[in-house]
């Protein structure tokens, strides 16, 4: 029954073939996302396909598998998008599919994180504070640099763990409990707590010394890449609900964060998706 419904939702694509040049598939099925990625994805396409529509599907296996099945020739353009994750930390992407596209950093939402963009859509959202206020508010190099380390050391745990003792909660631990204020920071003394409490757990599992083996492998994996804080750290439960604490901290926004998401994908900094033209196959 499950495989018939996501059959159906990727066969929903034919009602649009006279107004898409390339059908694509994603794993976001939440209201708003359709727009998000189309906004995005014709951003980084720059206009060399017409999108009308994308057509959310389900989970990550779930796209997985329907561009496993559609591997032949079809007449039709078409791409499957799947999220980062955890996985872009641990390594074990699929690349053996064609039309495949793994987004490079954890999803989506990571490519909201422009400070021009942030700053423009809050400006819109407040009625007095001028720009250059609101630029001085936001701080956004320090709000990078205040979370940065202490995020990205919790996240290549977050990875192992969710390797080794995929039963042990890493993402769905919210962002507001390694809080202690409203700027949109996250506090050192939680996160130390956090982190020392997984390790406890992995050095159980494996020992202390493979543990460090993993963590270190991660380490050099990455450490030639920029913008680690945005590519490796969940945009959607993480660095989101960090920026809008930050920002409702001195001004006010929206509770429609769907409306706000729309905005900030409008202004995302799309040159790393670009690359999707790649991916797109008949």
């Amino acid at each position: 029954m499950l495989d018939r419904k996501v059959s159906a939702k990727s066969a929903s694509s034919v009602f649009y073939e006279a107004y898409n040049d390339v059908d694509i598939y994603i794993e976001d099925t939440a209201v708003g996302y359709r727009k998000i990625f189309k906004e995005i994805l014709s951003k980084a396409l720059h206009s060399q396909f017409a999108i009308e529509q994308v057509f959310p599907i389900g989970n990550r296996n779930e796209v997985i598998a329907e561009c496993e099945k559609n591997q032949s020739h079809t007449g039709r353009k078409r791409v499957y998008i799947i999220d980062g994750d955890l996985f872009i930390l641990n390594g074990n992407d699929r690349t053996d599919l064609k039309g495949l596209f793994v987004l490079p950093r954890y999803c989506i939402e990571n490519f909201f994180f422009n400070q021009d963009g942030i700053v423009q859509t809050a400006y819109e959202e407040e009625s007095e504070m001028e720009m250059d206020e609101i630029i001085a508010g936001l701080d956004f190099d320090n709000w990078l640099l205040g979370n940065e380390v202490l995020l990205l050391e919790l996240f290549i745990v977050y990875a192992i763990c969710y390797k080794q003792i995929p039963s042990e909660q890493t993402i769905g631990f919210k962002v507001n409990k390694l809080c202690s204020s409203s700027n949109g920071i996250v506090c050192p003394e939680k996160i130390e707590r956090r982190i020392n409490d997984l390790k406890e757990k992995l050095v159980l599992h494996f020992g202390e010394e493979r543990m460090v083996v993993e963590i270190n492998l991660i380490k050099e994996k990455i450490k030639e890449k920029d913008h680690k804080l945005l590519r490796y750290v969940s945009g959607k439960d993480y660095l989101l609900p960090l920026m809008l604490n930050r920002l409702k901290s001195f001004l006010k926004i929206s509770n429609n964060n769907t409306s706000l998401r729309i905005r900030l994908a409008m202004r995302s900094d799309v040159e790393e998706l670009k690359s999707i033209v790649e991916y797109i196959y008949e």
